[in-house]
């Protein structure tokens, strides 16, 4: 008999899909503390809408009519966005810590009432789908019947990202993604279970889609949206792209589906992670001959204060090798997220 597998697309509070259902039935106080979260993370209603999956204007309704009521004002408006208020931020910052601790009571809760079947928790998003997480699970999920393994949708935006791996481990436990070694020390442990090297995305009408390697030679010529420079692999990736003058480089900040929707319209190309091969159907991974090694790992992203139900799951594959660094010691506080390297 297989463990128990499922999926929660709606119970946490960054899948916003079951908030909208219930805003749309009847409108509570937690939905216009989800409209409130988004336009202060996002310092619009526009986009908070974008995140919500509703309207700018039901986002503005929603925030209006909890103002009116309650004689507040949460949000400075401009042209160029809205801010929160000194009344405004501390209602938010409030509200998120009153909702973490429903949300605990709630797990707590669940836990008492499965039958001692422990949950954990892997965040899936369109960038981070986590299909190799999840064929290594129904592999081995028969060894762990005391276990379930429960899918949590993530957005794939910066500020709600970031959020999300702050607070691992209260809404969602582990999250599959490209690393480097040491990168996120200070924020999680990681676990790796494979080794990649760096390619090129490619839209499919360009004349370099054809090609099943390219060298740097072969993208003279071409624009490249690459990271920022900070450090790790991606940095090692731009050092030999700038020593060919004929390759544009562009910076970007993040990854998002906007910027693979850009490079599919523009016909530029992306310095992309070997996960995302079928995030987008107009963008196609092409492998480069590196001058040298530019190799990320693959792997788990989890909780510095890890559960024993993910310290089993260390050992749901043969091939993984766990270091002594990547073992939870204490639990320690995030002093810092870095986005651009999920």
């Amino acid at each position: 008999m297989n463990a128990p597998f499922r999926t929660d697309f709606g119970r946490n509070e960054h899948d916003t899909q079951g908030a909208v259902k219930r805003g749309r039935e009847g409108g509570d106080h937690t939905e216009y503390g989800h409209a409130d979260r988004a336009a202060a993370q996002t310092g619009s209603f526009a986009k908070a809408g974008h995140r919500l999956h509703i309207s700018t204007p039901a986002v503005a309704k929603q925030i209006n009519t909890f103002e009116k009521e309650y004689g507040l004002t949460l949000f400075d408006r401009s042209r160029s966005g809205v801010q929160l208020t000194k009344a405004g931020k501390e209602f938010v910052e409030d509200a998120q810590m009153i909702v973490r601790q429903c949300e605990e009571s709630l797990r707590r809760a669940q836990r008492r009432s499965t039958d001692g079947i422990a949950t954990v928790r892997l965040g899936v998003s369109i960038l981070r789908p986590g299909r190799r997480i999840l064929d290594l699970w129904q592999r081995d999920a028969g060894k762990h019947t005391d276990i379930r393994l429960e899918l949590v949708s993530m957005p794939d935006d910066s500020e709600a990202i970031n959020d999300i791996v702050t607070h691992l481990g209260e809404d969602v436990d582990l999250i599959s993604t490209a690393f480097d070694t040491g990168y996120w020390d200070d924020t999680g442990n990681t676990l790796a279970l494979d080794s990649e090297p760096l390619c090129v995305a490619v839209p499919r009408n360009h004349a370099l889609a054809r090609r099943a390697r390219l060298t740097l030679k072969d993208l003279e010529g071409t624009r490249i949206r690459i990271l920022k420079r900070h450090r790790g692999t991606n940095d090692t990736a731009r050092d030999l792209l700038e020593q060919c003058p004929a390759i544009d480089l562009i910076d970007i900040d993040h990854y998002d589906l906007d910027t693979f929707n850009d490079c599919a319209e523009s016909g530029d190309l992306l310095i992309p992670k070997p996960m995302w091969a079928s995030a987008h159907p107009q963008l196609v991974n092409v492998a480069v001959d590196w001058p040298e090694p530019v190799v990320m790992h693959y792997g788990l992203l989890y909780p510095l204060d890890a559960s024993p139900a993910i310290h089993t799951l260390w050992n749901f594959s043969p091939q993984t090798e766990i270091s002594n660094r990547d073992r939870p010691t204490k639990p320690r506080r995030c002093s810092g997220v870095k986005c651009g390297n999920l």
